[in-house]
């Protein structure tokens, strides 16, 4: 670990320390709810202790499901009307780079935030504030390490299953890892005896509800298909699990997969691409930047799987992605 990382574990440990004097701490997910914001929330919680709690506005299917299989704990909370303990000493935002994206409005106590990509606005940093942000594949990396330098004895194996899945998702089942991600997941599941194959299709055989199974059947139906320069496009509009039905389309031949859904008045895009993409340039989290810049909103993620939200509409979004990945190939 370089210098500047092991600084950051003990600015990160010490934040801790003096929030726990102060009162409770609050581990604030994003507000899509996805496996490494869940997992790193509810880990980290598990191992600070009882002061510390897991909370959010969504879980995602897989979330939830993880959730019910380890017994971990995760308070979901109204958006409009949060409930925060009275004796509150901090707030950790994990996997959320700005203010916008827990979706609720952070109280003010000292917060950290802990996160792995850039947004298109960012946190106001206090003097008691503090912010982590590495180059990794998944926030549960950053949470597995200070775990593993200051509470070794306290990682049990529940917290090790929500890590692991956390990188599990985020590296797009491995697809997208580099050598710490595989080196985390193999320590991970080292220390609990966990068998990858098996894990990985536990987590796959997630049982989505028959309301959930139409609407991704629908959207599988609505596919259009489209030679984006070099790369091959599948996208289509759905009113669920927008993760699923944009990996089936990754599986079944399309280098890139846009996904685009309308809730509560906003737009949201999800995209993912294989690995060939992301060798040969794509960076999905950078485009959906360059929507931020296009349409406004907020977005942003990793090469491989990124999202974008904001107020356009699902033509215009859809439409304003393609272009940008066709501008961002130049000439070639």
């Amino acid at each position: 670990m370089s210098k500047s990382r092991v600084k950051d574990m003990e600015h990160l440990n010490h934040w801790i320390g003096e929030s726990i004097k102060r009162g409770a701490i609050a581990i604030l997910t994003h507000r899509n709810g996805d496996m490494d914001t869940v997992g790193s929330a509810c880990a980290l919680a598990n191992i600070i202790g009882p002061n510390a709690r897991a909370c959010g506005v969504h879980l995602s299917t897989m979330a939830r499901t993880m959730i019910a299989k380890t017994g971990a704990d995760f308070l979901v909370m109204d958006s409009n009307q949060p409930s925060w303990p009275r004796n509150l000493g901090g707030v950790i935002i994990v996997d959320a780079a700005g203010p916008n994206q827990p979706g609720i409005k952070i109280p003010d106590v000292p917060k950290c935030i802990i996160d792995h990509h850039s947004a298109g606005e960012s946190f106001e940093i206090k003097q008691s504030d503090l912010e982590i942000n590495w180059d990794t594949c998944s926030t549960a990396e950053i949470i597995q390490l200070w775990a593993e330098t200051y509470a070794s004895n306290r990682i049990d194996n529940q917290s090790r299953m929500l890590l692991l899945a956390g990188i599990i998702t985020d590296t797009g089942r491995f697809r997208h890892a580099n050598a710490d991600a595989l080196s985390s997941a193999g320590r991970l599941a080292d220390e609990s005896k966990i068998d990858f194959s098996e894990f990985i299709e536990d987590m796959e055989s997630v049982e989505l509800n028959n309301s959930q199974r139409v609407a991704i059947a629908k959207a599988l139906t609505r596919v259009e298909t489209l030679d984006a320069g070099r790369w091959f496009l599948s996208y289509t509009k759905a009113g669920t699990n927008e993760g699923i039905v944009a990996r089936t389309l990754i599986s079944a031949g399309a280098d890139i997969a846009l996904v685009c859904r309308r809730i509560k008045g906003e737009t949201r895009l999800t995209a993912r691409a294989n690995r060939s993409a992301t060798r040969g340039g794509v960076h999905l989290g950078q485009l959906m930047q360059n929507m931020v810049d296009r349409s406004g909103g907020e977005g942003g993620g990793h090469a491989g799987a990124a999202g974008w939200t904001g107020k356009i509409d699902e033509i215009d979004a859809t439409s304003g992605f393609i272009s940008l990945l066709m501008a961002s190939q130049g000439d070639d």
